[in-house]
């Protein structure tokens, strides 16, 4: 019986996990629409086996933004796009520019475009990664943001 009560669990773990990735690669899509370019998209996890996440964005649209216009304008196409149940994962929301030494060095490691990187335990420009899901980075130009 207890066997059943993890497997049931996992199950439940994996397919919360497949909605996360279905949602926000939607959200994406819409964001790309909206903002244009996106030189990195992931979401860090605080500790290893918790699921609340820190939602990382950076994206030539918001560099000349303040950062509280930027980070009201990515809270707007979250709620626009995600459930509330998935927005209920997120604790915090970080805009960062795209020259950010951490968005740099993650464009760098990591090219990801069309697909989830999954990492598991790296530094990154000297921040611990314990869990993370990469949906965008490779490195954009400035140019690139919408209507430029």
């Amino acid at each position: 019986m207890l066997r059943k009560t993890f497997a049931s669990i996992r199950a439940e773990y994996k397919m919360d996990h497949e909605i996360l990735v279905k949602e926000f690669r939607h959200t994406i899509k819409a964001l790309k629409q909206e903002k244009g370019a996106i030189s990195l998209f992931m979401l860090k996890a605080f500790e290893y086996d918790v699921t609340d996440w820190n939602l990382i964005v950076s994206a030539p649209a918001y560099e000349n933004l303040r950062l509280k216009t930027a980070l009201i304008d990515l809270v707007t196409v979250l709620n626009n796009h995600l459930s509330q149940a998935i927005r209920k994962k997120i604790i915090r929301s970080t805009i960062l520019k795209t020259t950010d030494p951490f968005v740099k060095e993650i464009n760098q490691v990591f090219k990801v475009t069309n697909t989830v990187k999954y990492v598991h335990s790296a530094i990154i420009s000297g921040i611990y990664l314990e869990k993370a899901i990469i949906f965008e980075s490779h490195p954009v130009s400035v140019k690139s943001q919408k209507g430029a």
